[in-house]
């Protein structure tokens, strides 16, 4: 939600990932292309990928998955928690997130991961894009967002 110019904040508290599923075209007949999802690990747990690469113009690349036990995704998260994943997913690409969220119940928690954006108008709630907001490589799609 922007509550101040060009100041983003969520309206969420805990967030917790529940799938993550990716289709990915190749780019023309005999080119490949590959989708994956990299679950980083918490404490003595390895990071996981999924992944899946296809040839065909009409068969896509697909990778559909939930965060392994013992990921760091796998636990409820604040906002600014960190990367819990890594994703590949090249031009083209549609990727489908499932999310469990906890909303804000105004202890205070919404001071936390405060995000500026170039041109917010206030009141106005924003999705944003699943990177870091300096790339914006996956926005979102039919909603209302910022890049």
């Amino acid at each position: 939600m922007n509550n101040a110019a060009n100041t983003v904040r969520p309206i969420f508290y805990s967030v917790k990932l529940n799938q993550i599923s990716i289709w990915t075209p190749p780019a023309s007949q005999g080119a490949n292309a590959t989708c994956a999802v990299d679950w980083v690990g918490a404490s003595n747990s390895p990071n996981r990928e999924f992944s899946d690469t296809s040839v065909s113009v009409s068969t896509p690349a697909y990778v559909s998955c939930s965060p392994p036990p013992a990921s760091l995704a796998s636990f409820w998260q604040v906002p600014g928690s960190g990367t819990l994943c890594k994703l590949t997913a090249p031009t083209g690409s549609i990727i489908d997130v499932t999310l469990a969220l906890i909303l804000s119940d105004g202890t205070g928690e919404t001071a936390i991961d405060i995000t500026t954006v170039a041109a917010g108008q206030l009141g106005i709630t924003y999705f944003l894009s699943l990177d870091p907001v300096a790339t914006s490589r996956y926005t979102p799609v039919s909603l209302t967002t910022i890049v």
